[in-house]
């Protein structure tokens, strides 16, 4: 499969327009997940072009092992996933949610970055081998994928080894390529608004936005700050 640069251009500069202008000075919870939509849609737009194609993608329902890996977000992806927990899920479960949130939050605060990857965290997301907040996900979320479910397993099983050739994950370098494309145009409109272009970790930023009741964003307010 080839992605031309043409079509890699348009589609960072349609989800630039759109964080431009959905993540501005005044972005309320139901832009950021407007926001992250459209970037999620152009990468499922190019995963079906792709396993049409004959890319050997990996990624189904249930297949979860990706799910227990350290995770980074923009804060308006934090704020667009609370947003779905509060909006689409029933209070009990939305509660159940948010306390494994702060659970693994507190946990995480006590690690380094390489015990997180091998402590094989559950995300608290995740419920019943689905993810509950899957039309929100964050771009990090959107963009990765395997063409071996099998290497999956074995990182999965052997978390001492990440960083190494041993748990590689092969993926389509187009693919990649676009996911990387549209974080970076992302990054890019956030930056040109005003506000932060960083990612933090997921549970953390999550926490931190459930102690501030979600507040609207205002430009150059940082949420997810430490």
């Amino acid at each position: 499969m080839q992605i031309s640069r043409e079509r890699m251009n348009r589609a960072a500069v349609a989800v630039h327009d759109h964080a431009t202008r959905q993540l501005g000075a005044e972005r309320t919870p139901a832009a950021c997940a407007t926001a992250c939509a459209s970037l999620a849609r152009e990468l499922d737009d190019a995963f079906v072009a792709a396993r049409r194609e004959g890319v050997p993608l990996a990624c189904a329902p249930g297949c979860t092992f990706c799910c227990h890996l350290r995770v980074s977000v923009f804060e308006h992806e934090a704020v667009a996933l609370l947003h779905h927990v509060r909006t689409r899920l029933a209070p009990v479960d939305a509660g159940a949610v948010e306390a494994r949130i702060v659970a693994n939050a507190t946990r995480i605060d006590g690690m380094t970055v390489t015990e997180h990857y091998a402590a094989r965290m559950p995300c608290a997301l995740l419920v019943d081998g689905r993810c509950c907040a899957y039309e929100a996900r964050p771009s990090a979320c959107a963009a990765h994928h395997s063409l071996s479910r099998a290497r999956c397993e074995h990182a999965f099983q052997h978390p001492q080894h990440h960083g190494t050739q041993q748990n590689s994950r092969p993926a389509s370098l187009e693919l990649q390529t676009l996911g990387d494309a549209l974080i970076a145009a992302t990054q890019s409109a956030l930056e040109a608004n005003g506000t932060s272009g960083t990612r933090r970790e997921l549970h953390q930023s999550l926490r931190d936005l459930l102690a501030a009741e979600m507040p609207t964003i205002t430009r150059g307010d940082s949420l997810c700050s430490t």
